[in-house]
């Protein structure tokens, strides 16, 4: 397997198949092109809360507020918006609130499936993962759960330690029924976390997981302005640990995320590429900005046509935001990050800067439907 340099880090990484770079959106390059020249098209991805309601409370939670309303979607809803987007858009992520406490979750992802999405993935906090039910509607419907592990700071709580068993238990039957099935988990960073990384991420590879990615953790949510916490030495840091952990092991960083390259773009190139959709029906942004109304395009309650995607609402709302008003672009998630690419794209083309755009091409990415 020959090494490839990450775009705009210099980092080199030999991860067979990335989970998160900016290219991601540039997988299908037929897409972007369509786009470049005007065309309407189809999200690769669509990301949606099944409900706000959560079996956990993190501290200093983006959603702990929103999720009091207590909204969910339901499935005369859920089969309305499939049938129009199923055909079309390959990819699906169902967040929250916890998904798996969603009362018709294996509903859920048998109509997804239906309806002919191709790569189902689910983002849990892992506390219901050991529920039969929940597992065999993963295993017979989802393509990959991601376990955000969230409270391992100083100490390992025992919802950590409940996760790490729950965690295992679902890895035993995805082995004993040869289910196609894989488990990610998901870490933060922040600089004062650093002398952590090791130990929690020993003991999260050991519980079976198949991935571990790790990403920026985000302050500031209630002053409305989020920006990435400290993250000196989380890169060094990720590197002793990867030199400590187990051959093998796929230990995922987005190393475009840490970048200190300021992201820009004159519009939100990246939401005709992801489309967020929260459990109130209505359409964001992206995911970083989910449930705040100055960033809500299209209430799909009023508006769920089999053209919804390019109301004119919508399109307004996303010419609007730029690299200059975007509010959340500090915290560095994909919408901003598939905007500034795509801007680089546009601007190589009109020769406004002779900047290299590092390509999708060759690249193997898991989830290539999941950007």
């Amino acid at each position: 397997m020959q090494p490839i340099w990450h775009e705009g880090t210099g980092h080199r990484v030999t991860t067979e198949k990335l989970i998160f770079t900016p290219s991601k959106v540039d997988h299908d390059h037929r897409k972007v092109e369509a786009y470049l020249a005007g065309e309407r098209i189809y999200p690769t991805t669509m990301e949606m809360d099944l409900s706000q309601l959560c079996s956990r409370s993190c501290p200093e939670c983006p959603y702990g507020v929103s999720r009091a309303a207590g909204a969910s979607l339901t499935l005369p809803f859920l089969d309305r918006l499939f049938g129009i987007l199923g055909p079309h858009t390959p990819g699906l992520v169902f967040s929250g609130g916890e998904p798996t406490i969603f009362p018709h979750l294996t509903e859920v992802l048998r109509l997804a499936r239906a309806k002919g999405f191709k790569e189902v993935c689910v983002i849990s906090n892992g506390a219901a993962i050991d529920q039969p039910a929940v597992q065999d509607a993963l295993l017979r419907y989802a393509t990959a759960i991601r376990i955000s592990q969230y409270e391992w700071q100083e100490g390992e709580s025992p919802h950590f330690l409940r996760t790490l068993e729950n965690i295992q238990k679902l890895r035993e039957r995805i082995d004993a029924e040869n289910s196609p099935l894989e488990i990610g988990a998901a870490m933060l960073t922040r600089s004062e976390l650093n002398h952590r990384y090791l130990p929690v991420g020993l003991r999260v590879l050991d519980a079976g997981i198949h991935w571990l990615y790790f990403h920026p953790y985000c302050t500031d949510w209630q002053e409305n302005r989020p920006r990435q916490a400290d993250q000196t030495g989380v890169l060094e840091t990720i590197e002793e640990f990867k030199a400590a952990a187990p051959a093998g092991a796929n230990i995922q960083v987005p190393y475009a995320r840490y970048s200190r390259e300021p992201l820009r773009f004159e519009k939100l190139h990246g939401s005709h590429f992801l489309l967020q959709v929260g459990a109130d029906g209505v359409v964001y942004a992206g995911p970083e900005c989910k449930y705040e109304k100055d960033y809500a395009l299209l209430d799909l309650n009023e508006d769920l046509t089999d053209d919804f995607l390019w109301h004119p609402r919508r399109i307004e709302g996303i010419d609007r935001i730029n690299s200059d008003n975007f509010r959340f672009i500090g915290t560095k998630h994909r919408p901003p990050m598939f905007s500034d690419y795509i801007q680089k794209i546009i601007e190589s083309r009109e020769g406004v800067t002779r900047e290299a755009v590092p390509s999708a091409r060759g690249v193997k990415f898991a989830y290539p439907n999941v950007i």
